[in-house]
C-alpha cells in the first residue's frame, strides 16, 4: 500500500456537471463543491487560483496575478505589467522576484511555500512551469481559429492528460509523501463545448473513465478544480464563462475543505511522511562508471 497522497488538479472540473451526468470517478467516496475566488476578475481565473490552492494564500500575497482582459493565458509580459498595477508598493520585490521566475510559457510563478515542497509537483499553474498547458493552449487556440481538426486537437488532448495522470501514479510508488499534477482538458473541452453539452458530457465520461484507471493504481487520492463552466446544460447565464462552482472530492475519511485556500492545510494534515523506505539513487548504481560513460550515460 502507498501512503503518497495523490493530488489531481483538474481544472474547471464543475461540481454541477460531474454530479449532473454521474462522473462516480470524479467524485470519488466523498465529494462537495468548493468555494473558489475571484481577484484580477469577475470570475476565478487559472493562473491566480492554482498557487492559491498550493501556497493555502490569496494572489496579492503569492503574487501570481493576471491582467484584466479576461484571457487567463495572457503573455508573460502583460501579467507582470498588470502586476505592477494590481499589487501595492510593499509587494515590489515580490514582483521583481516573479520577473525571474519566468517558466519557458510566459507565465510567472510564485517562490512562496507551498504544500508539496516535500514531495513532487508537475505542470501546476503558478507553482511549476506549465509547459504542458502551454502546449495545449496552442492546441486549443490552433482548433478554435481551424487549423487543427477538433477531433485531432481532442485525441492529442487525450494523450497529453494521459501522460499527466499517468505521472501520478508512477509517484504513487516512489515513496513522497504528496505528488500534485494538473491537467487542463475539461477547461478548454468548456469553452470549447459550453453550448453543446451532448458533446462536453462526452468529454467528461472519457475523463472519469481515465480518473477511474488512476483510481485503481493509487490507494490515496484527492481532486480538485479551481472553478467550473458556465454552460447551457447549467443554463448559466455566460456559457464559456468560468463559474465559482469548482469541486472537490476524495477517498480520504472526514470533513472536506470549504473552499480554495483552505486545501493546503486539509492535504498538510493527512499527509503521511514517515521517510521509510527512501533512499539516494545515485548512491546505489552498481554498473562500472566507465561503462556509464561509454554508454553516454554520464
Amino acid at each position: 500500500m502507498s501512503e503518497t497522497l495523490c493530488v489531481l488538479g483538474l481544472d474547471a472540473a464543475d461540481y454541477r456537471l460531474a454530479t449532473r451526468w454521474q462522473c462516480s470517478n470524479l467524485l470519488l467516496e466523498t465529494n462537495a463543491e468548493l468555494e473558489s475566488i475571484s481577484y484580477s476578475l469577475d470570475v476565478p481565473a487559472t493562473l491566480e487560483v492554482w498557487p492559491s490552492i498550493a501556497t493555502g494564500t490569496p494572489p496579492a500575497e503569492h503574487g501570481v496575478v493576471l491582467d484584466s482582459v479576461g484571457w487567463d493565458n495572457t503573455s508573460g509580459l502583460n501579467v507582470l505589467v498588470r502586476m505592477a498595477q494590481l499589487l501595492p508598493d510593499a509587494a515590489s520585490e515580490r514582483l521583481a522576484t516573479a520577473k525571474e521566475r519566468l517558466d519557458e510559457g510566459g507565465f510567472p510563478y510564485t517562490d512562496d511555500p507551498t504544500v508539496f515542497d516535500d514531495g513532487s509537483v508537475r505542470n501546476w499553474p503558478g507553482v511549476t512551469p506549465a509547459l504542458d498547458w502551454e502546449r495545449e493552449s496552442e492546441w486549443f487556440e490552433q482548433a478554435t481559429e481551424g487549423r487543427m481538426a477538433t477531433a485531432e486537437f481532442m485525441r492529442r488532448y487525450f494523450g497529453s492528460t494521459g501522460s499527466c495522470l499517468g505521472w501520478l501514479a508512477g509517484q504513487a510508488l516512489s515513496d513522497v509523501p504528496i505528488a500534485g499534477v494538473h491537467a487542463h482538458i475539461l477547461d478548454h473541452a468548456g469553452h470549447m463545448y459550453a453550448r453543446r453539452p451532448a458533446e462536453l458530457r462526452t468529454v467528461y465520461e472519457r475523463i472519469d473513465a481515465l480518473v477511474g484507471w488512476l483510481r485503481s493504481r493509487v490507494d490515496r487520492l484527492v481532486i480538485v478544480s479551481d472553478h467550473g463552466m458556465q454552460t447551457t446544460a447549467t443554463e448559466d447565464p455566460e456559457p464559456g464563462v468560468h463559474s465559482e462552482h469548482a469541486l472537490v472530492a476524495t477517498t480520504e475519511p472526514g470533513p472536506l475543505p470549504t473552499d480554495v485556500l483552505s486545501v493546503r492545510p486539509w492535504l498538510e494534515d493527512r499527509i503521511e511522511a514517515d521517510g521509510e523506505g527512501t533512499s539516494d539513487p545515485t548512491a546505489s548504481v552498481d554498473a562500472p562508471r566507465e561503462h556509464l560513460e561509454d554508454l553516454g550515460y554520464l
